[in-house]
């Protein structure tokens, strides 16, 4: 009777802890789990040394009690560095940015391996999850007579549990009518797979109705097995039957995979067409729910090992007056909130909420943009066309025609530049140079005086209006 209990409480373990489900993505050398954690007090060197002075084994020896793995230490990194469970753990010292920290590692206990309680459990899980598929399948004759929907683009899909699955082209909605899409009887449907069971390879068609066939269907076990894979477990059920397929001459086939979700009602997750005319189904139902083997996996927590700051005994007693006094300072004076200093790109405020138009001023040029050429020794500035301020007179000189083409300059674009820069400027006084230099590309910049009296002392010298000779 005692097997019994103890192959039963193994089984309910084994089902109840999704997490034990092997999957690919896992680290098998990452279990057990561990984090670290610093905490915020210290201690002494001599308690530290002290506790490192124990004998502590690196593994508690094998036991036949049930293995603590599980158990979540999470909760005790407020305990004191030394406590009553001193014998379930071990301590270690080591360095981090050369500052000492004491480590309280807890140990696990590793279960004593019996063979024959192994094969007892394993023989024990097959018949649970068999269990489980037969009370899975139970659980979705809940969805008897009822056809869910999916509209995928052009494609919309039904599934109707226990009949089949098909694909169609839907009628237009209309305005004000509510309800599940319709097929359009113009174009063609077809059935991706049909329902089967292992005492009748027909399908078997469900109708409202038809007692004598819900009655054989019931009785008579589905083709239907169970999965694991990524920390779940669902339902499997693959139709077949399905209209033949043009390109492989072969009847379509569909896997309908059933997936436990609690928040969720009866629907298609998706439906997608892994290789030509076989496709995969997902249906999230929250009926399979009810049974513990589909419940998602739980949260695996990590064991926790303790970090604290080892001090000198000289230093502990002031670092902990220094802590506790910061931690009054802090809880009588209000936090002082940080103002963000706002960003500026270009001139402008980013957030001000201001608009910029094409008035608005331009972006200031650098000092040295128009000596980013001419501080080289080897750079050549000539001059093509200035004009004097108003107030100055306003006279105009720009480079004659032949002089224009010997820089191999285009005298229509020239003309055009200086018609811009001449509106640009309005009455200041500008000019228009060419930039030379070697391994540089041969700029064109037109240049216009500053005001230093703007009215919004902005402390612009000049503006600049650059452009590059293609030719």
């Amino acid at each position: 009777m005692l097997s019994a209990v103890s192959i039963f409480l193994s089984v309910f373990q084994l089902i109840n802890a999704s997490p034990a489900i092997f999957s690919v993505y896992d680290d098998l050398l990452a279990f057990p789990k561990y984090e670290i954690v610093i905490s915020e007090t210290y201690i002494s060197n001599t308690e530290a040394s002290a506790l490192l002075s124990q004998a502590s084994p690196l593994t508690l020896p094998q036991s036949s009690k049930p293995s603590e793995s599980t158990t979540s230490f999470s909760d005790q990194t407020d305990e004191p560095i030394s406590s009553n469970s001193d014998s379930h753990v071990s301590y270690e010292l080591i360095y981090f940015h050369q500052e000492p920290y004491l480590c309280k590692i807890p140990l696990l206990e590793t279960p004593l391996r019996n063979e024959t309680l192994e094969q007892e459990t394993r023989t024990a899980e097959r018949q649970e999850l068999a269990r489980a598929t037969v009370r899975g399948w139970e659980l979705l004759q809940e969805l008897e007579d009822e056809c869910l929907y999916f509209i995928s683009g052009w494609w919309s899909y039904s599934f109707c549990h226990n009949s089949e699955v098909t694909q169609f082209h839907q009628l237009a909605p209309q305005p004000g009518i509510r309800g599940p899409p319709k097929r359009d009887p113009s174009t063609k449907q077809f059935v991706l797979g049909r329902a089967t069971t292992q005492n009748n390879d027909r399908a078997i068609s469900w109708k409202k109705g038809n007692r004598n066939a819900e009655m054989n269907t019931r009785n008579s076990a589905p083709r239907m097995e169970l999965q694991a894979k990524g920390g779940t477990r669902y339902l499997v059920q693959r139709l077949e039957g399905g209209t033949i397929c043009d390109l492989t001459g072969k009847p379509r086939k569909i896997e309908v995979q059933f997936h436990c979700s609690p928040t969720a009602t009866d629907r298609i997750g998706y439906i997608k067409e892994v290789v030509t005319c076989s496709y995969l189904m997902a249906i999230y139902t929250p009926r399979l729910c009810d049974d513990v083997a589909f419940l998602p996996p739980k949260e695996n927590k990590a064991h926790t090992i303790t970090c604290h700051t080892v001090l000198p005994d000289k230093d502990l007693a002031k670092m902990v007056e220094l802590q506790a006094t910061g931690t009054q300072l802090g809880a009588e004076s209000p936090e002082a909130e940080t103002v963000e200093p706002p960003k500026i790109v270009g001139g402008i405020v980013l957030g001000a909420g201001k608009w910029i138009n094409v008035d608005s001023e331009r972006m200031p040029i650098p000092d040295d943009f128009s000596d980013e050429f001419s501080q080289q020794d080897d750079a050549i500035v000539e001059i093509i066309a200035r004009a004097k301020s108003k107030t100055e007179g306003g006279q105009v000189e720009v480079a004659t025609e032949a002089d224009l083409k010997k820089l191999d300059l285009d005298p229509e674009m020239i003309e055009t530049l200086r018609k811009e820069v001449q509106k640009l400027a309005n009455e200041k006084g500008w000019k228009i140079e060419i930039i030379d230099a070697p391994g540089q590309t041969r700029k064109i910049l037109g240049i216009v005086d500053g005001n230093d009296d703007d009215e919004e002392g902005t402390g612009e010298k000049n503006e600049d209006v650059s452009t590059k000779d293609e030719l």
